[in-house]
């Protein structure tokens, strides 16, 4: 527990913890302030995909932009898509035809066009053997052909029709790069010094330190309302708090929920909180990898999910902040699929749990949970909560608390907690459900996967990708959804909750887990 007093001595060297530069409020150029944000990590590359991660999608938006971005600002619900770098666009059947904005330059002066838009899609980039960044592969695996067909205008071809291209390339695949200057320096160099088409221009980035960026003055937008961006790691919280409330800082990021009430009190600090459409989520092992691993055995899985009251342990950590989604797959951030009626086929359940227990073979064998420490806000505390639950039905289960998912990805486990609980296109069920889950996703394939795909999920997956009309894609999303519910690889365990504070004198809206440092999401004075 953070108390005053220690807050007080934290703020006694804030000035170190600045590293000699002057406080935030005296670093202005000309009528817009040098503004300092407080980070607990900052990732090693900013490339695009080789970089994706929690950090580094928190801050790239500056300076990359997408075909399409989520307007979080006039529907925070994320359903709602608006153009960006792309400013019109239609589909002939298995082929989408996008138009640029024109006049859009580059941060080494030089102009997008529709090479460069097509060599961000390319199977060089995502798709060959020898790709850049093979982690796009899996946004761009139905593309038949990407072609420019005039300096402004490119076309996508995908093997079946894809009713939701738009909204994908909101998507971190959908984040442009300058062809020839990525082509020239190489990817690992590139994501030492990453160059986009955003308000902000990378100036400096020390990966473990500091990321610095500068307004744009090329920008084809309106211009930021920051001269100029400082990302400085602080790893532990009571220093990055104290940096606010002293003035060294103007944000700070991941504000623990039990040390809330106290950011209240501080009369210089705002608190924002927002869920992002992310689900917090772990990983059953379904593979007999260890090969005594009970949980083959789906009807322990089942009882392990109708053991546990999440909704009333989401409740006690994050009060109404956020929600357990009891039903996995049937997500708001859906739109127009949700359901708010729909039955939980395995709702909590003790007795009914026991019942499952006693139908299987497991006599007792302690269950090894893979947890990173402290990457999900008050995830070990529910692990605790959760594994006491257990306890009460007959199933024994253990919690490892391990330094990062290298060390977590190591056999053997039973149970994993997963750096990429789910992400969404804008009110359609498909990445969630198909893409983080099918054959090619890295629950299935990489060295530590936890599950091989029924041929009834894969079939059921197909027929999925392969519809267009809403209430066709509609009842095969529920198909493939219960084939899951039947199988029960993971569990769900409530939306993202994502911290920040800030000084007075600003007002800024959250993003999602994004921090959006440009109109209008930040406004100054």
């Amino acid at each position: 527990m953070i108390t005053r007093r220690t807050l007080n001595k934290f703020m006694a060297s804030a000035s170190a913890l600045a590293l000699g530069t002057a406080p935030a409020k005296l670093l202005a150029q000309g009528d817009r302030p040098a503004l300092r944000i407080a980070v607990d990590n900052l990732w090693r590359t900013m490339s695009p995909l080789n970089g994706l991660s929690t950090t580094g999608n928190r801050i790239n938006i500056n300076f990359y932009e997408t075909f399409t971005e989520v307007d979080w600002y006039n529907d925070p619900s994320g359903a709602t898509v608006i153009p960006k770098l792309a400013t019109a666009w239609e589909r002939d059947g298995n082929v989408w035809r996008i138009t640029l904005r024109e006049g859009v330059m580059f941060h080494n002066g030089v102009e997008m066009t529709a090479d460069d838009a097509v060599f961000t899609l390319s199977e060089e980039r995502f798709r060959a053997e020898d790709a850049y960044e093979p982690r796009g592969a899996i946004y761009t695996s139905n593309y038949v052909r990407v072609e420019a067909v005039d300096r402004y205008v490119f076309e996508i071809e995908t093997d079946t029709p894809d009713p939701n291209m738009p909204a994908k390339l909101s998507g971190p695949h959908g984040k442009v790069v300058p062809r020839d200057y990525y082509l020239e320096v190489g990817v690992d160099e590139f994501g030492q010094m990453p160059v986009g088409t955003g308000p902000y221009r990378v100036t400096l980035f020390r990966p473990g330190e500091v990321m610095t960026m500068d307004a744009f003055e090329d920008y084809w937008g309106e211009q930021p309302p920051a001269a100029s961006l400082e990302w400085r790691i602080v790893p532990e919280y009571a220093g990055r708090m104290a940096g606010v409330v002293a003035g060294d800082y103007d944000f700070t990021v991941n504000v623990p929920f039990d040390q809330q009430e106290q950011v209240r009190g501080f009369d210089n600090v705002v608190l924002v909180n927002t869920t992002a459409p992310n689900y917090v989520m772990f990983a059953f092992n379904t593979r007999p990898d260890p090969e005594d691993n009970p949980l083959v055995d789906v009807r322990l899985r089942h009882a392990m999910i109708q053991a546990v009251d999440m909704t009333s342990i989401t409740q006690a950590l994050f009060g109404d902040e956020t929600f357990h989604p009891t039903i996995p797959f049937n997500f708001p951030d859906y739109g127009d699929y949700y359901d708010p009626d729909m039955p939980d086929p395995h709702p909590y359940d003790p007795d009914a749990a026991r019942a499952l227990v006693a139908e299987t073979d497991y006599d007792g064998q302690e269950l090894i949970w893979h947890i990173v420490r402290g990457f999900y806000d008050n995830y070990e505390t529910a692990a605790e909560i959760m594994i006491a639950q257990w306890a009460e039905v007959g199933i024994n289960v253990r919690m490892v608390v391990l330094d990062n998912f290298s060390l977590a990805y190591q056999r053997p486990f039973h149970l994993l907690n997963m750096s990429n609980g789910t992400s969404f296109i804008p009110g359609d069920p498909y990445q969630p459900l198909w893409l983080d889950w099918n054959p090619n996703s890295t629950r299935a394939s990489a060295d530590w996967k936890v599950w091989d795909p029924t041929p009834r999920f894969v079939e059921l997956g197909e027929e999925f990708v392969n519809t267009v009309g809403f209430e066709e894609r509609r009842d095969a999303y529920l198909a493939l959804s219960e084939e899951w519910q039947n199988v029960t690889p993971g569990f769900y365990m409530w939306k993202r909750l994502f911290s920040f504070a800030h000084r007075t004198g600003v007002t800024w809206a959250p993003s999602s887990g994004e921090m959006r440092m440009y109109a209008p999401y930040l406004q100054i004075g």
